[in-house]
């Protein structure tokens, strides 16, 4: 039986998961791990192995200078993405990166052409994509029982503890992580892209910073439980921050709203916020012949048709991410293996992070921008 040997690029708790899952498989093996610090590679492969078997490199170039790897794990800071998959690419590996893959549009076309010229498979890791509420939600919509789609609002509405962990570490600063709508809303994005089955040429957006400000730290000292409730777990910390959120320096924004036009004319409303009492990760579909919600949290998918009597209630509740880790690492590991493309590829990734993107340009400056120019230089049709 074929044995396909991959490495980790960075150590941080996200891959750790994902590569101890991946590890469990015996069509594939992990070979070795990079990350600046020593403490976080040697906990990531004695969380993949009891034995903490594998080679800790000196650098992610070493990993790429292994003939024997035929597959890379990209989970450093984001900043780092864009640098590492165009060097994996360029020495010929399959890659599978964390998203957001890149911060900028010009990272973003660079990604585009080293992958097109490397002819290697290329995953991003959007495990809602795989989740079964998401999948169930996109059946329903293709099978057109509720007409066509007419709107949609999306929320992605985080605990406090939520939120606090994102202010407190390095995804708090906008030269790491980018944007609050593309570190932690593109799996939103691309969610809309797929399920719309477009994607949007005109966007307005506002937001900035309102809870997580020194003003409001009074609620801290108020409820600490409350803000504390996450640990990352990481033997040494990266770029972080005072253990008070309110207090830590931050150049990302904490509340974001978007409107958006797509190309096949459905319009879109998301808000995005990192502290709330009552939780939501909700997708909202009015359409010509019904309605559906999803609510990822809750696990509940609901539709009515009209001139239905009852409304439809599935019960979806899952494992991690409503199932989407298992099924990502499933599918990663067939990938590997066959060789078939992965069900959410690199230009997923590229689609999701330009709508953040114009998102985050929108809000900056003001006034709807106009995407189809954007859309023109990767060749996306709208």
């Amino acid at each position: 039986m074929k044995n396909i040997k991959f490495g980790v690029i960075g150590c941080g708790g996200r891959l750790r998961s994902l590569a101890a899952a991946l590890n469990e498989y015996e069509e594939v093996t992990l070979k070795g791990v990079w990350d600046p610090s020593h403490g976080n590679a040697e906990q990531l492969l004695k969380h993949c192995n009891k034995d903490g078997e594998g080679i800790i490199y000196n650098s992610y170039e070493d990993i790429l200078n292994d003939d024997e790897i035929e597959w890379v794990m990209i989970g450093s800071p984001n900043a780092f993405h864009a640098e590492q998959i165009i060097a994996s690419f360029k020495a010929g590996k399959h890659v599978f990166s964390e998203k957001p893959i890149a911060l900028s549009i010009e990272e973003l076309l660079a990604i585009k052409e080293a992958h097109k010229a490397s002819n290697k498979l290329f995953a991003t890791g959007f495990t809602l994509r795989y989740a079964t509420i998401y999948r169930e939600a996109k059946k329903i919509l293709e099978s057109k029982v509720l007409g066509d789609i007419v709107s949609v609002n999306g929320s992605e509405n985080v605990l406090p503890d939520h939120g606090s962990y994102i202010m407190k570490n390095w995804r708090r600063l906008k030269e790491l992580s980018g944007p609050h709508i593309l570190e932690k809303c593109v799996h939103d994005m691309d969610l809309l892209n797929w399920l719309i089955d477009s994607v949007p040429t005109h966007i307005s957006a506002f937001g900035g910073n309102k809870m997580f400000v020194p003003a409001n730290s009074h609620l801290y000292d108020k409820h600490p439980n409350l803000f504390n409730g996450w640990d990352t777990g990481l033997v040494d910390d990266y770029e972080q921050g005072n253990d008070n959120p309110f207090l830590s320096d931050k150049t990302i924004e904490d509340n974001v709203v978007a409107i958006m036009r797509f190309a096949n004319d459905v319009q879109v409303q998301f808000q995005a916020t990192t502290s709330n009492a009552i939780p939501e990760r909700r997708l909202y579909f009015s359409c010509t012949e019904g309605t559906l919600i999803v609510e990822l949290y809750s696990g509940k998918l609901v539709y009515k048709r009209l001139g239905d009597e009852e409304i439809t209630e599935v019960d979806l509740v899952g494992g991690g991410h409503g199932d989407g880790d298992y099924y990502i690492i499933k599918e990663l590991m067939e990938s590997m293996v066959d060789g078939k493309a992965p069900v959410c590829s690199g230009e997923e990734g590229i689609r999701s992070a330009i709508v953040a993107l114009g998102i985050d340009q929108a809000r900056e400056e003001g006034q709807m921008l106009d995407m189809r120019p954007i859309w023109e230089q990767f060749g996306v049709r709208v």
